[in-house]
């Protein structure tokens, strides 16, 4: 097995992502789930949190 600071100076990623994943790609997978994290985002402001150098 291969230590950290090896996997660390090679370029080629630790874990592959099986190609067969995406047929999910445009997929919503948890729609509940994203209703209530948008209803989050909108109840939240984010400008005042990152500063308005991020802001549009």
């Amino acid at each position: 097995m291969k230590s950290i600071l090896e996997l660390n100076e090679k370029k080629v990623p630790a874990v592959r992502i099986d190609p067969a994943l995406n047929k999910y790609d445009k997929v919503v997978l948890f729609p509940e789930k994203l209703a209530i994290a948008n209803e989050m985002l909108k109840k939240t402001n984010f400008a005042d949190v990152i500063g308005k150098k991020y802001s549009r």
